[in-house]
């Protein structure tokens, strides 16, 4: 093994659909930095031994998507505050033998909203979802001045989970958070390439016409279903693709030190 080359990785479970190693290739090519990145399918029983998958892949820093945002916490050594209080980790820094958590999620998110033109102090946010990229996404907006309201799916007495589409079209949702929202933002994993979508968009209908709606989704083809409902819409939308890339940016500078951006 080259000891000069650095070794970076994603993982999650599914994986495949992840587009860090484009992401992040012509960031480390800027720099000329010897690297590659990799993609890792982790089950949730496997996440307990990470740190041998560390160490087999010689890993100097690692991102976490879904569904390991939350669960890694723990297995760390150290994590930055907003990552503690986000509860969630979504960048992972290999520093002698130490493994540091991070969550560039909520950063990456205020900066795309503030490339188009969005300033969340002062409005009033809905997100959809309740993993750890909506936790991280509640706490910056709150951070920046933000009123954000979570709604998730409801569960039954059986724990069964009802599509969140019911908890979206409930009264109390629909009439005094959703109606009224100047930003909503979909943290789920609904829209994503081969996976479910959302089986009733007819909420978008309930926006105000100065609405912001984000997608954290990201696709490389086409724009996600909701994503494409509100431009129908003519709302102002934020894709996954630039949340990915404003993330990506912090996430390089945690790992390499360099500052990366398209406009140098």
């Amino acid at each position: 093994m080259d000891k000069n080359k650095k070794h970076f990785a994603v993982i999650g479970d599914p994986v495949e659909q992840s587009r860090s190693p484009e992401l992040y290739a012509p960031m480390f090519d800027k720099f000329g930095i010897d690297a590659d990145f990799e993609r890792i399918r982790v089950l949730s029983n496997e996440l307990d031994g990470i740190r041998e998958t560390v160490q087999a892949h010689g890993l100097n820093g690692f991102a976490v998507t879904m569904p390991h945002k939350k669960a890694i916490l723990p297995l760390l050594d150290d994590s930055s505050d907003f990552t503690k209080r986000a509860g969630a980790v979504n960048i992972v820094c290999c520093e002698n033998g130490m493994l540091i958590g991070h969550n560039t999620d909520g950063a990456g998110l205020l900066n795309a909203l503030g490339e188009a033109g969005i300033e969340p102090a002062g409005c009033s946010a809905v997100i959809l979802g309740s993993g750890g990229a909506a936790s991280a996404a509640r706490i910056a907006l709150e951070d920046a001045g933000c009123s954000a309201h979570t709604v998730s799916r409801q569960r039954a007495i059986t724990g069964r989970a009802h599509p969140i589409e019911d908890a979206i079209f409930s009264f109390e949702v629909a009439s005094s958070l959703i109606s009224s929202a100047d930003i909503l933002i979909n943290a789920t994993p609904l829209g994503m390439k081969n996976g479910a979508v959302f089986g009733d968009l007819s909420f978008v209908s309930l926006l105000k016409p100065t609405c912001t709606v984000v997608d954290l989704v990201y696709r490389s083809d086409r724009d996600t279903q909701l994503i494409k409902t509100a431009k129908h819409r003519s709302l102002t939308t934020v894709t996954g693709e630039r949340i990915l890339y404003h993330q990506g940016v912090l996430a390089f500078k945690l790992w390499t030190g360099c500052d990366y951006s398209e406009k140098d």
